[in-house]
């Protein structure tokens, strides 16, 4: 599923609940970084959490900011919209490249309803490495 921009954007996007840092994450903001100029990591409300998942998320949210603040302090972290369906975080950040997860086809409908570009990027062990796995 390899994709890859065809040229460093300048300004990348990942959006995801990101609940526990684990080294799937980490591969994939870390493969969306090296794309771009300056990555903006779009982190789900909790709220929003719980109507796309249909449980809170494992991490409060202030947790899970701090932990990809940590892991890399280049990113440009900021909160997902509080509505689904806004999409106010497009409108006020303009991204290049939206860069996605292997799991993030609704995500990728929603962006070609709107023009957005995206790329899926490869996953990272994803049968070991996804929240809904680690967070039983």
């Amino acid at each position: 599923m390899k994709n890859v921009a065809q040229k460093i954007v300048k300004k990348g996007m990942v959006f995801g609940v990101f609940d526990g840092l684990h080294e799937g994450h980490k591969h994939f903001l870390s493969l969306a970084a090296k794309q771009c100029k300056k990555l903006i990591v779009v982190v789900t409300p909790s709220n929003i959490v719980e109507i796309l998942k249909n449980h809170p998320p494992k991490y409060s949210y202030e947790e899970r900011i701090k932990k990809i603040a940590l892991f890399d302090p280049s990113f440009d972290v900021v909160t997902g919209d509080t509505t689904l369906g806004q999409w106010n975080v497009l409108r006020d950040h303009r991204p290049d490249m939206v860069f996605l997860g292997y799991d993030q086809k609704a995500l990728a409908a929603e962006l070609e309803n709107r023009a957005v570009p995206f790329i899926f990027l490869d996953p990272h062990s994803p049968d070991k490495y996804k929240s809904s796995l680690l967070n039983k």
